[in-house]
């Protein structure tokens, strides 16, 4: 029973020891190396994790040694500094996005659904299903090939206006919109293979909105796929520049590949221009919907300060390795 006794504390202070490592060189998540980015996605996890062996330690240690002492500090260390993060996703914090208490006649809702369909999931049934219940004003579905592009035509009917950009290398984009889409450009941000869209959405109250639709490539190097190995990501910044100074009230959307844990300026070069909708409000993780261990938020929306918020929503399962996510707005 000793042995045994041993043997667990032995792995609790082992991956103790990792996590407060690994947290503290987190901080590090702006360098150019993408092992340390990475870092920067499981804090969730990390801070459970710290927690849970944290209380187990305080309950199972008799007679404290100084390890024992340098272990636990470790621990606090870890919850505190992935506390800084995940705390913006709370209701601890105000929301950047006021919320829509009264709407009048003249305000235009909003409804927006993003959804990274995984582009080798063959089952296009459960999404087209969920739309037609959620019917959502504007739809941006990510990773479609010729394949999903054929699949979502049938939107035509309720959506008129639409831009496709289909690929075979995960980074098809394809747009549906109620409304007029008017001044629509496709641009690559750094990668020649990795579309964005930015468009003019003229909404029903006569009022013009600029959406733009993006799918930035992640920190990790891809041997068949696109990525920015030798770069260093500006995709967002450049985008960000295009915000600076917008003649029309702007949403950004899409998935980005990047947990941003609410530092939308940091990410994307901007001072105070773009707000997070989930600020305040809470995590809604897009993303691993077939793995529950390992889920962060990555189908994110930012919007500029004319905006006001609705309600945000992660809807079910549809095939895919993320769950869609509903926004709704009010202008």
């Amino acid at each position: 029973m000793k042995k045994a006794t041993k043997i667990l504390y032995v792995i609790l202070y082992l991956i103790a020891g990792i996590l407060t490592l690994l947290c503290i060189l987190s901080l590090f998540r702006n360098a150019e190396s993408r092992y340390l980015k990475l870092l920067d996605f499981p804090r969730i996890q990390a801070f459970i994790t710290s927690l849970i062996i944290l209380i187990i330690l305080f309950i199972t240690i008799r007679k404290w040694k100084f390890y024992d002492y340098l272990i636990i500090l470790g621990l606090i260390i870890s919850l505190v500094i992935n506390s800084v993060f995940l705390i913006n996703y709370t209701t601890l914090v105000s929301v950047e996005v006021p919320t829509a208490t009264e709407i009048k006649t003249s305000d235009q809702q909003l409804s927006l659904m993003l959804s990274n369909v995984e582009m080798s999931n063959r089952t296009a049934e459960p999404l087209l299903e969920l739309i037609a219940v959620k019917k959502p004003d504007l739809i941006l579905a990510m990773e479609t090939d010729a394949w999903w592009n054929e699949k979502l035509l049938e939107l035509k009917k309720e959506y008129p206006y639409s831009q496709r950009t289909i690929n075979r290398v995960t980074y098809g984009m394809v747009l549906y919109s109620k409304y007029p889409l008017t001044n629509t450009k496709v641009n690559h941000l750094q990668n020649e293979k990795v579309p964005s869209f930015k468009t003019t959405i003229e909404l029903p109250n006569g009022k013009n909105i600029i959406l733009h639709c993006v799918h930035p490539v992640p920190p990790i190097h891809f041997k068949n796929l696109p990525d920015n190995e030798g770069k260093q990501d500006d995709a967002l910044k450049t985008l960000g520049q295009q915000i600076i100074g917008h003649e029309y009230p702007a949403i950004v959307a899409g998935d980005l590949n990047d947990v941003v844990w609410s530092y939308v300026d940091e990410l994307t070069g901007t001072d105070s221009i773009l707000f997070d909708v989930r600020v305040g409000r809470g995590f809604y993780n897009s993303f691993n919907a077939e793995n529950i261990l390992m889920r962060w938020p990555l189908d994110h929306v930012f919007v500029t300060k004319e905006f006001r918020f609705k309600k945000i929503e992660r809807l079910a399962k549809v095939g895919s390795d993320h769950f869609p996510i509903l926004v709704t707005l009010v202008l």
